[in-house]
């Protein structure tokens, strides 16, 4: 470029736009023909003049077919340039617009252009000789499952899902637990919420995680069978309240002729109740062929089907007895609260056609039944069979407002109905496996079901049931709840224990579910679960059976992932355990508790103990031998007895145990009982008498003999509520022992000071009971409350002492009274007020040991 030049630079040479403008010339050059032309085709002939003169102008004429023939070349060039020309200056509609609108998809996606141009672009596309063709999938794409059903198989991995897991995944904590994916709570609402919707409405859950498996053969060789694995002292499942198939059965299942070590698991039994005989011959019920589902907790149920079928080979019954796994055939909902049978009322619509013959009285019994208030009135464990129809037909479901009372005639037929159950009411064809398989197959599409929607002349209109609709067979089955548990005043109540359990074939959880849901259900997960066993009182499998395998691996990922979270934190912000004299924060340490109750009845400390030996001792009739073995060797009459020994208890319990086996089965079905008790541990309610908390964890301690009157003391002076919760009428107790003595009264006033310090003083390891399992704020009791195991041993200990103690105060009582001139013949003075079974609880993160009272949980 000249330098001089002071003019803007054009473009350079071989730009875009000299390419163009180069393009626009040709397109518009004209060709012209170089060869020479031919002859002309104009020809001159004079034209007679009128006049006849010579210089008469002369016609030209015009020849146009020669003269086009001629420019031929000349007239295809034009059109050849004409049209080059149009279509090089030509624009598609994406490129009409400003290049500030285009896109680059706008190319090939017509959607891409304004609405005004999508037109013009179609007919471009249309005319276009060049389509473009498809591109091929990428490895990606290729390796995608075929259908969404595909894909949520493959998504799954080792995690199982239950059929309603989607609609949990978007409103729920999910973990991976036992091999399935499961909720955990909700993450919208805490456990008050939960407590508050089961409380005084409804709450759902979804356990069709538990594994189910199907026996069947004679009543008889299964019932054999299982004879081997219960517990000897409880009704067996060929009793007859069960055998018939009219209630369903929960008890514990054990490790063959092992009773009563090596719990596996709490189990639920259900026999099939088939059609009542018509020959006139009554044949033994136990002789018939019978069909038996056992409900296993997913943790425990490879092990339960591998010891059932132990024992099906070591009782030579292999070929009479078959084993089948059912565990993904059925879907099984739990209902808890008040407002369960309403629910169920709204969704269940009996099925009125000629296929519900068989299940008439079953109908009639849920119609007279389902106008009650709850479920806790009626007998417990009963089976329904009933015939409904497909839910989708009448969604959404509303319940009714519960009704401030039941008219008389509806009561009196329910309450004809509870005295008398009627006892072919719990048949369903659920129990066929065929007829599952083909209840599914014929499941109407959702698709069809909107399709006969929209024909509807009024929207929201309910769909009329037809003869191509299915029709559900289901059991809906009572779940008794624990009626005999005393509470605190304004605690819960029978409604909030019982429910109902829905049984239902596989593939229809999301139609029940979605109409539970919008008739007012609350879902709830595995945190409500335990939360409603420690609201009622009772044990929930794994977390407070430390005997368990399941308990073992529950333990162990608990601890484990304690540490870790733990050595998180910086030194300098931790918790120092340590300092706190705490040996084991994040796990229980059984074999230590044990050790200590040995050492308690004066035995030496035990090096072979291993929490492999473990077994937790649950029977109540062995519960009550060690508790009276304890109040005999405290001295439970005037007269002072030796002191309980080790020996002597497990000469006690092996009586106790010997006499339990041989009565309930024959000698040579059973082992020689060989539990010793040192190494039992007993399930027991922690019920705080004063203020305090606990947690998972809190440590359990027996109160020392020289401390138990102080402690005694302190229940006395708690202030205006006695441990019952009822109103004191006066302020203070005079004495820890009601007495009109001042000594007594003197040596029982302490100040705060002493009291406080007594609470902080260090409880001693040799007095160490057990641990708490699961310890929290119990909404039920509006203070702490916990479940946890003590020693057998301990407890026998703690017993006696406490026996004695009462003893001696009875005696002291009496000798002050004669000495005081009471009246001839008045015998002992009143009763020690303060409660039995009087412990200490400290919590892994308090220095504090707070007084609590120990109730057996059986």
């Amino acid at each position: 470029m000249d330098r001089n030049n002071n003019k803007r630079p054009g473009p350079p040479a071989g730009s875009g736009k000299d390419k163009k403008r180069v393009k626009m010339q040709q397109a518009r050059s004209i060709q012209i023909q170089n060869t020479p032309s031919p002859s002309s085709s104009i020809h001159s002939t004079p034209a007679a003049s009128p006049s006849g003169s010579s210089n008469a102008k002369s016609t030209r004429t015009l020849d146009v077919v020669s003269f086009a023939e001629a420019r031929a070349f000349e007239i295809n060039a034009l059109h050849k340039a004409m049209e080059s020309s149009r279509n090089a200056a030509a624009q598609r509609a994406f490129q009409s617009l400003p290049r500030n609108l285009r896109r680059r998809a706008a190319s090939h996606n017509i959607k891409r252009l304004p609405i005004r141009l999508r037109d013009r672009a179609k007919r471009e596309v249309e005319s276009d000789p060049v389509k473009k063709g498809k591109k091929p999938d990428n490895r990606y794409k290729r390796r995608r499952p075929g259908t969404l059903a595909e894909e949520y198989l493959r998504r799954q991995g080792t995690k199982r899902w239950l059929e309603t897991h989607i609609w949990h995944a978007k409103r729920m904590k999910m973990v991976e637990i036992w091999g399935y994916k499961l909720a955990e709570h909700s993450n919208e609402h805490g456990i008050k919420s939960a407590y508050k919707s089961s409380h005084h409405q409804c709450i759902i859950q979804d356990s069709s995680y538990n594994g189910c498996l199907e026996i069947t053969g004679t009543k008889k060789d299964i019932s054999d069978i299982f004879n081997h694995m219960l517990d000897p002292t409880m009704p067996t499942i060929g009793s007859t309240r069960y055998i018939t198939g009219k209630r369903q059965y929960t008890t514990f299942l054990y490790e063959p002729d092992s009773f009563p070590k090596n719990l596996i698991a709490p189990v639920t039994f259900l026999w099939k109740q088939e059609p009542p005989s018509e020959s006139a011959m009554e044949v033994d019920e136990l002789s018939k062929q019978g069909q038996l589902w056992i409900w296993i907790h997913p943790s425990a149920f490879e092990a339960t089907k591998a010891t059932i079928q132990e024992t099906v080979l070591k009782t030579n019954k292999a070929g009479l007895v078959n084993i089948r796994d059912i565990e993904n055939s059925l879907v099984m909902f739990d209902f808890t609260g008040p407002r369960s049978t309403a629910l169920l009322k709204a969704v269940l619509h009996l099925c009125q056609s000629d296929a519900a013959s068989s299940y008439q009285e079953a109908h009639k019994t849920w119609e007279t039944i389902c106008n009650m208030r709850s479920s806790s009135s009626l007998p417990p464990g009963i089976v329904l069979g009933l015939l409904v129809e497909d839910p989708r037909l009448t969604f959404p479901h509303k319940a009714e407002a519960r009704p401030a009372s039941i008219p008389s005639q509806e009561s009196r037929k329910a309450q004809e109905i509870i005295t008398q159950w009627p006892e072919n009411v719990a048949r369903s064809s659920i129990w066929e496996a065929e007829g599952r398989e083909q209840l599914l197959s014929t499941m109407t599409p959702e698709s069809k079901l909107n399709e006969r929607r929209a024909q509807n002349l009024v929207p929201g209109t309910k769909l009329l049931p037809t003869v191509s609709d299915s029709k559900v067979p289901l059991l809906l089955i009572q779940r008794e709840g624990k009626p005999q548990i005393q509470r605190a005043p304004g605690g819960g109540n029978s409604e909030f224990e019982c429910g109902w359990t829905l049984v239902l074939p596989k593939g229809w959880a999301m139609p029940f579910w979605k109409s539970m849901i919008f008739a007012g259900a609350r879902p709830g997960g595995l945190r409500e679960r335990r939360s409603f066993h420690f609201e009622t009182h009772q044990s929930c499998f794994p977390y407070d059976f430390p005997n368990t395998a399941a308990y073992i691996d529950y333990a162990g990922e608990t601890k484990k992932a304690g540490e870790q979270k733990y050595g998180r934190i910086p030194v300098a912000k931790r918790f120092n355990y340590e300092k706190m004299g705490v040996e084991d924060p994040f796990g229980a340490a059984w074999v230590k508790a044990l050790k200590a109750g040995v050492m308690m009845l004066g035995g030496g400390e035990r090096e072979d103990l291993k929490e492999e030996d473990i077994w937790l001792l649950q029977t109540p009739k062995m519960i009550a031998a060690l508790m009276d073995a304890g109040k005999a060797a405290g001295g439970s009459s005037r007269e002072m007895v030796s002191r309980l020994t080790l020996e002597s208890l497990n000469l006690v319990m092996a009586d106790c145990l010997q006499g339990l086996v041989k009565t309930a089965l024959t000698p040579s079905l059973m082992k020689e009982p060989s539990a010793r008790i040192d190494e039992a541990l007993v399930r027991v309610g922690v019920d705080f008498l004063d203020r305090g908390t606990t947690g998972m964890n809190g440590m359990i301690y027996a109160i020392p003999e020289d401390q138990y009157r102080v402690w005694a003391a302190r229940v006395q002076m708690k202030g205006k509520r006695t441990v019952e919760g009822r109103p004191r009428k006066e302020k203070k107790a005079k004495s820890w022992v009601d007495s009109d003595s001042d000594e007594e009264m003197d040596e029982a006033e302490e100040d705060e000071s002493t009291m406080d310090e007594l609470e902080m003083r260090r409880p001693a390891g040799t007095t160490l009971l057990g641990y708490v399992t699961t310890g929290q704020y119990c909404y039920s009791e509006g203070k702490s409350y916990g479940i946890g195991c003590v020693t057998a041993t301990g407890l026998a200990r703690m017993v006696e002492l406490e026996t004695k103690q009462r003893l001696e105060h009875s005696l002291s009582s009496q000798g002050s009274s004669n000495g005081s001139g009471g009246k001839a013949g008045a015998g002992p003075s009143t009763p020690l007020k303060v409660p039995r079974m009087m412990v200490l609880v400290r919590s892994v993160r308090s220095k504090a040991s707070r007084l609590a009272k120990l109730t057996i949980v059986s």
